[in-house]
């Protein structure tokens, strides 16, 4: 009879144990949640206050989807509550985060030059530079679609390419048209290949 108490005793112990680790989960989720919402809420205010005194007419909207590329599962899906944040003209902008099914907007004043860095301490970061100082205010509709795939960290990778843009955005007068910098490009891709070649290595040697 002794012996049933104490097994008894020790399995409320491990339901009370797993119990406040639950409620310490529900309470890290609703922290993470609500720091979402309040990043969200001052990118918003920010935003106010750099529009106060020009109208949309003057920005142009930027959107996409940012992906989460999985190499162990060879598979890529939306990644949810991606950190965003924007310099202009080096100078940080705003700061906020992604939906949850991986979907982002912002509006950018034109005449000034932008660097977007999409990833936080999530992923790698990718940035990309938005040359919008010479946008033209007449276009209608003013808007850019721009998906990003990223990735998480590799213990022993080198992804250094990545601490300068990954691409650029630019106005083409000649095609008057908005557009990716093809030369620049060009080379970022063939420097960011070569470190995910020495990535995929160190993946494949880890699990062998």
């Amino acid at each position: 009879m002794e012996s049933n108490r104490t097994v008894l005793k020790t399995n409320t112990k491990r339901l009370n144990t797993r119990g406040a680790f639950n409620l310490l989960g529900t309470m890290r989720s609703f922290l993470i949640l609500l720091a979402v919402v309040l990043l969200n809420l001052s990118a918003t205010a920010q935003l106010r206050k750099s529009t106060k005194s020009s109208s949309l007419e003057n920005h142009y909207l930027i959107s996409g989807v940012i992906y989460n590329c999985d190499w162990a599962n060879d598979k890529e899906t939306p990644a949810a509550y991606v950190q965003i944040v924007i310099y202009q003209n080096k100078e940080l902008f705003v700061a906020f985060f992604g939906g949850a099914d991986g979907t982002y907007s912002f509006y950018l004043p034109i005449g000034f030059e932008y660097e977007v860095a999409f990833g936080g301490s999530a992923f790698v970061n990718k940035k990309i530079l938005l040359d919008a100082a010479q946008f033209p205010e007449e276009r209608k509709p003013r808007k850019i679609l721009f998906d990003v795939s990223l990735f998480r960290n590799v213990e022993g990778a080198d992804f250094s390419t990545l601490e300068e843009p990954y691409g650029k955005i630019i106005y083409d007068p000649e095609l008057d048209m908005i557009r990716p910098d093809e030369d620049y490009s060009v080379k970022r891709k063939l420097e960011l290949e070569r470190a995910l070649k020495k990535a995929r290595k160190i993946l494949k040697s880890s699990k062998s």
